[in-house]
């Protein structure tokens, strides 16, 4: 509930049980206490009802909101299990209005118009016991689904880094072959939609099985990890680039002819050309390294498959020409 209406619901609540206390000390004030006295208790539950209602349902609301579609994994089990926690807090506030409401037709009963104070007096703490025992049921609830929303809140986190973690490749960090295939197919359906170009990349490092022969695996790794920056460097926009496999590495770029996408596969080749790799911990060893490129820009009809085999296919024209060249 919005503060402000929180606010006016408690001060409105606040003056209908003052009011009633006022009558039942004072009944003379008025000429028909019974009636005033009544219609105040009445305001007074009203108030809180309503309340009590709209906090639950908000808060309900609020949590099945950040709960999102859980994928189907043992998290899923969890959160399902905490919107039924959180249902089953509801339904016991609703039996909770249930019988505040027998409470307020009992006490509606007993309020006949030739009611003595005392009886009134008895009636009034009644349901100021009543009306506090739903206070204490509802802070129980707000704080339940509190609870609720916060472990809600987890699940989705360690949901998010599972999920990250799944479409990403742990040695550099780029999306991995399962996040290419689905970006792919996505920038062919948006190239499909928004009828402008879009280019696909494939690039294998030369000579990487020498490298690993000569320097070890963990400096092929390091190269591996150093390729892939300067990759990124040249990334803009929705540009993506991903390790499809080894030391092969595939970039998709959303809008962009084929030239446009030849010019930065030679800008690459340039950089990594123009720089050494220099082996951690012996820094006196360095390596230049290149790699080649094929490049193919999607056409009408094609799908992920095609696309990739055309692209795959420029690569080894590249590597077959000679190695550390670009072939489109």
């Amino acid at each position: 509930m919005k503060p402000a209406l929180r606010l006016t619901m408690a001060v409105i609540s606040g003056l209908a049980g003052l009011y009633a206390i006022l009558l039942v000390l004072q009944p003379a004030i008025v000429g028909s206490p019974q009636a005033w006295l009544l219609g105040s208790i009445s305001l007074l539950i009203a108030t809180n009802l309503v309340a009590t209602v709209t906090d639950a349902v908000v808060q309900h609301q609020a949590s099945l909101a950040g709960a999102g579609p859980p994928p189907a994994t043992s998290a899923d089990r969890e959160v399902h299990g905490e919107v039924a926690k959180i249902v089953g807090l509801l339904q016991k506030q609703v039996d909770a209005n249930a019988t505040f409401s027998v409470a307020l037709s009992k006490a509606k009963e007993q309020l006949p118009d030739a009611l003595k104070p005392d009886q009134v007096r008895l009636v009034v703490s009644y349901l100021m016991i009543e009306n506090e025992n739903m206070r204490s049921r509802t802070a129980e609830l707000q704080g339940n689904l509190e609870k609720s929303q916060r472990q809600i809140e987890r699940l989705k986190s360690n949901l998010a880094a599972a999920e990250a973690q799944g479409l990403s490749d742990p040695l550099t960090g780029l999306k991995n072959r399962r996040s290419f295939d689905i970006t792919l197919a996505a920038e062919i359906a948006a190239a499909r939609t928004s009828s402008k170009p879009m280019c696909l990349i494939m690039a294998d490092i030369d000579h990487f099985k020498s490298i690993n022969d000569r320097y070890g695996h963990p400096a092929g790794d390091d190269v591996l990890r150093w390729f892939s920056k300067i990759l990124q460097n040249n990334m803009k926009g929705r540009d993506t680039v991903a390790r499809y496999g080894g030391e092969e590495f595939a970039i998709i770029l959303p809008q962009t002819a084929l030239e446009h996408a030849v010019i930065l596969a030679g800008q690459i080749r340039q950089q990594l050309e123009a720089q050494f790799w220099k082996k951690p911990g012996a820094p006196n060893t360095m390596l230049r390294v290149t790699a080649s490129f094929g490049v193919a820009q999607l056409i009408d009809g094609e799908g992920t498959s095609g696309i990739i085999q055309r692209t795959d296919a420029k690569l080894y024209e590249s590597k077959s020409g000679g190695r550390n060249r670009v072939a489109a």
